[in-house]
């Protein structure tokens, strides 16, 4: 079976040409989306890797990775997860290393909703840190859930398509 994808797209970022889909990214977990601007400017810090609310609740952006059937490629989403207030300082404190792999993986919550799944918020996950500056790698926890299902199983390139053009260029 054909190893390659039929498509390719410029990166926004880097601009250069890549192979495969785009990774289809939230810009912050659902509960920032919820909140009013008046409770995102009080309660609210976000960046690019990170986000808290107040003191009490942490987020990392990390990556999941569908895989698709026949093909060494995935459809990605960048999405957060939730981490302990430990977890989210240990990740913060080594973020410029080359070796975060060392980490291990931590526990947190799935903290998306992924349009086209039933709800995937709260969705049990494992946080894995790697290397070189990579965002980490979110591996749901292995249960009935399509979107766990998809994650183990992978998708063809036919449902990445429909998947892309159904909630993304369409």
């Amino acid at each position: 079976m054909d190893k390659t994808m039929p498509m390719s797209f410029i990166c926004s970022t880097c601009g250069q040409t890549h192979e495969g889909f785009p990774a289809l990214a939230f810009k912050a977990p659902a509960p920032w989306d919820w909140a009013s601007e008046e409770e995102r400017a009080a309660n609210w810090k976000l960046q690019s890797d990170f986000c808290r609310f107040k003191d009490t609740d942490f987020y990392v952006r990390a990556v999941l990775a569908l895989p698709i059937i026949g093909s060494d490629q995935t459809l990605e989403f960048g999405v957060w997860s939730t981490l302990s207030r430990t977890n989210f300082d240990r990740y913060w404190d080594s973020f410029e290393d080359d070796d975060q792999s060392k980490l291990g993986p931590m526990f947190g919550w799935f903290s998306n909703a992924l349009p086209g799944y039933p709800e995937t918020m709260g969705l049990k996950c494992q946080v894995l840190p790697q290397d070189h500056r990579q965002r980490p790698e979110v591996e749901l926890e292995p249960t009935d859930h399509p979107l766990a299902i998809h994650q183990r199983e992978g998708i063809t390139l036919d449902e990445a398509a429909e998947y892309y053009h159904a909630h993304v260029a369409g």
